[in-house]
């Protein structure tokens, strides 16, 4: 009887190391949580945008000229300083117009997952006229834990070319209308660049990991008087 107590004694003592061998095995052999690769790192991102501008100066105003400004046939001698109401003209100095509709194309490399360098090209639809640009982009991306959603802000600068602007010239005789003098509102196409400045934010929503949609709001800072204008954007981003 004591040799079959002692030998089985031993055979537990023998035994619970490969019991709890096996229970830290099976502990080691768990899987890790699938790491979240909705936005990554060394990521260039392509986006394709259509835009609804709209002007910073909107409507039009009235204006009076001057009689005494102006040499030339029609004004009347003596007519000292008698101002002559010429009408409405459009406030806004690029676009020409409240709203113009048009596209764009964005291009950013993503060196972290939420830093990027990136640059943009847009063109609208001003009055008579195209208007464009150019930007350089810096790009700050915060995705929302491991979801789909990333919301994210950028600002940069560059140049703005195009448009048109509306004003006012004194015309002799109308070109298919009565022999009469008077003022008339032209649209004026604009020949000069200028120095551009657009900051923004917005929120992208990834339908697969290389597919995504966005939307934000930008706005633009044109050198010059009234130029300044937002621009409205939804689009499509492919990720490489």
């Amino acid at each position: 009887m004591k040799k079959l107590t002692l030998t089985f004694v031993t055979f537990c003592a023998l035994a619970a190391p490969l019991f709890a061998g096996s229970e830290t095995g099976k502990e080691i052999m768990q899987q890790a949580p699938p790491p979240c690769e909705w936005y990554r790192a060394h990521e260039w991102d392509l986006s394709l945008w259509g835009t609804l501008a709209f002007a910073g100066n909107t409507g039009f105003n009235d204006r009076r000229v001057v009689l005494n400004d102006f040499d030339g046939p029609g004004f009347p001698e003596g007519a000292g300083e008698v101002p002559i109401g010429v009408g409405p003209y459009h406030s806004d100095r690029f676009l020409d117009k409240d709203n113009a509709w048009g596209g764009g194309v964005d291009v950013k490399f993503f060196f972290s997952k939420y830093w990027a360098l990136g640059a943009q090209g847009f063109v609208v639809d001003a009055d008579n006229n195209s208007a464009g640009g150019g930007v350089g982009t810096f790009t700050f991306r915060f995705p929302i834990g491991c979801s789909r959603f990333a919301p994210y802000g950028w600002a940069g600068g560059g140049v703005a070319g195009g448009g048109t602007h509306s004003s006012w010239f004194f015309v002799e005789r109308e070109a298919h209308g009565p022999d009469r003098e008077g003022f008339r509102a032209l649209s004026v196409q604009n020949k000069h660049a200028e120095a551009l400045g657009q900051f923004g934010a917005g929120i992208e929503v990834r339908i697969t990991p290389r597919v995504g949609v966005m939307t934000d709001v930008a706005w633009n800072v044109v050198s010059g008087p009234d130029n300044n204008f937002g621009m409205g954007r939804v689009g499509v981003t492919l990720s490489y």
